[in-house]
């Protein structure tokens, strides 16, 4: 089967999941940390999330990690139907970014590994994903297989940076 691995000259935070990944990955592999989950790819989001949140302009935002649904929207959001806030009880978001005066959340980052395929994830994805627009809070979710993750977490993130001073 070895014949069948295709190299792709991207290289994405993700591919730190797989055992033979790029040496340019070996400084982000080196400042993980394991506290931040028990999964690689989460702790590769944190890593992610930790530098763009210290670029100039985002000093007014926050994220916090596995935090409950019901905690990030609330279940009388107008329209959720009984079965989304039965979900919010016991679902919860892998990031959320706040903003650090209010704590009011703004944004959530999902890191969909391979069993987000499956159909039952894929229907509880949906789920959080109707729940979360339904209360204003948009949604970056980042599939393990996917590259430009760095730049997609920035240009997400950005939405809330206070503009920069050209000095």
């Amino acid at each position: 089967h070895d014949d069948q691995i295709v190299r792709a000259p991207v290289v994405s935070a993700f591919d730190l999941l797989y055992r033979e990944y790029d040496q340019s990955l070996a400084r982000l592999n080196a400042r993980l940390r394991p506290e931040d989950s028990r999964y690689k790819s989460e702790q590769n989001a944190a890593q992610v999330l930790r530098q763009v949140l210290s670029t100039s302009g985002c000093h007014a935002l926050m994220v916090h990690h596995q935090v409950k649904l019901n905690q990030v929207a609330s279940p009388n959001t107008p329209g959720l139907t009984d079965r989304e806030r039965a979900f919010m009880a016991r679902a919860s978001c892998d990031f959320v970014i706040y903003f650090r005066v209010g704590k009011i959340p703004v944004g959530v980052i999902e890191v969909d590994g391979g069993s987000h395929d499956r159909p039952d994830q894929a229907a509880r994805d949906a789920l959080k994903n109707g729940i979360l627009a339904k209360s204003g809070i948009l949604t970056l979710r980042l599939r393990t297989v996917e590259s430009r993750i760095e730049e997609r977490v920035a240009e997400f993130i950005a939405q809330w940076a206070s503009p920069t001073q050209d000095e």
